[in-house]
């Protein structure tokens, strides 16, 4: 078996049977459990790498120089931990903001975003007045020209600051038209620019790249049996932020979970992604899906846990209908004491990155996190790792390093 044939591993061949019992009779399986066996060396070890993937890289966007910079320092971490660590690379088409993008109501610049994947606007800019739009997806506002025509919109959320988010969040296409976020701080601006017809003028400068590569780090653990058990988290940001809770912390625990099993052979295999693509439409973890599809080894995957933002307070929500996982996270939660209480979430698990394996019937569980206030940083350029508290990533680790022990003998 190859190296590249292994990146879609789900089922222990005889050649990958050969290569483990040479490893367990030498002590040659890779063994690096004593970088995060206490809670201070796992400490030591987030913040390293928070500074590696956050402070240093910046933002790291799929399909970016320093998303690639960050996938290379996955798969070096992997390494230190797994037998089989590979990039799942593919091409996509890249967007990229060049500058500063400008939202004037009037003689007011307003803070605001353009999302991700939507086009941007020429050099003269968009101008126009703002109205009240009912659009399917969601985005309450247009910027109509003097022939009334929707020539852009503005969307609002919940949130108080502005946010980039994704063409897909308001059922778009890839090059749809211009839409810039605003947060609810700006809206009584807003409404006040529809009422009295207040000129308006937008400008992004927004270039699409075809054909660019991006990866996924996969890194697999051989087990004594075929069934698998595929953790997920997403290494990629949006575009103005480093993304240290959204969602490097959480990846940086996934490793952690990696090193902490390294040099074992459980009983089912262990696959660990970090992916790409996730805030530009689960196109990484579509793409391994894809992949598995083609080798007929997608049904091999019996367990899925998506990691997104375990950083954002004490309270993992945990979305999973599966009433087995659902006891078996209150008993763990219960018998280890931790910090926080763990909110069960009436979904089957199959959210974002984790939605392209629903097909697979594996049980699946999504995980995010509440009870601190350093969700507001969010998609924003604040989100960085001084932001990242460490006890939620402490939590994140002991309830999963249980629940993997655990899992082995469902």
């Amino acid at each position: 078996m190859n190296r590249r044939d292994f990146l879609i591993f789900t089922g222990i061949s005889s050649s990958v049977l050969a290569y483990i019992q040479s490893c367990s009779s030498t002590g040659g399986l890779s063994n690096s459990r004593h970088l995060v066996d206490t809670p201070e060396k796992r400490e030591q070890y987030l913040a390293k790498l928070l500074k590696e993937l956050c402070t240093d890289l910046g933002p790291h966007p799929i399909g970016s120089p320093a998303m690639k910079k960050a996938e290379e320092i996955v798969k070096r971490e992997m390494e230190r931990s797994l037998p089989f660590v590979e990039l799942d690379t593919f091409t996509f088409e890249r967007w990229v903001l060049h500058g500063e993008p400008e939202l004037n109501i009037g003689d007011r610049k307003v803070e605001s975003y353009p999302g991700h994947g939507t086009l941007g606007a020429p050099p003269e800019g968009i101008t126009g007045t703002i109205i009240n739009i009912d659009d399917e997806g969601g985005i309450i506002y247009g910027v109509q020209d003097t022939n009334e025509e929707i020539v852009a919109y503005i969307s609002m959320k919940e949130y108080i600051k502005a946010v980039p988010l994704p063409f897909y969040s308001f059922k778009k296409t890839v090059k749809s038209l211009p839409t810039f976020h605003v947060g609810t701080e700006n809206r009584s601006v807003i409404e006040d620019a529809i009422e009295k017809l207040t000129p308006v003028k937008l400008y992004a400068d927004v270039e699409f790249f075809p054909n660019t590569p991006t990866s996924n780090v996969v890194g697999t653990l051989p087990g004594k049996s075929s069934d698998e058990i595929v953790f997920l988290a997403h290494l990629d940001t949006v575009y103005n932020s480093q993304g240290a809770n959204d969602n490097t912390a959480s990846v940086i625990v996934m490793i952690i979970l990696a090193h902490a099993l390294s040099g074992t052979q459980p009983k089912k295999t262990m696959t660990f992604i970090a992916t790409t693509g996730e805030e530009y439409d689960k196109l990484g973890a579509i793409n391994y899906v894809e992949n598995r599809k083609k080798a007929g080894t997608l049904q091999n995957i019996k367990y899925i846990v998506n990691f997104d933002s375990l950083t954002w307070g004490p309270n993992m929500q945990i979305a999973t209908k599966d009433e087995e996982l659902r006891s078996l996270i209150d008993t763990i939660d219960r018998e280890l004491k931790l910090d926080g209480t763990p909110t069960l979430l009436d979904h089957d698990g199959f959210q974002l990155d984790a939605r392209p394996f629903r097909e697979t019937g594996a049980r699946a569980m999504y995980v995010n996190s509440r009870g601190y206030t350093n969700e507001i940083v969010w998609h924003r350029p604040e989100d960085t790792p001084e932001t990242v508290p460490v006890d939620c990533a402490e939590i994140g680790f002991r309830m999963f390093y249980e629940y993997i022990k655990r899992i082995q003998e469902l």
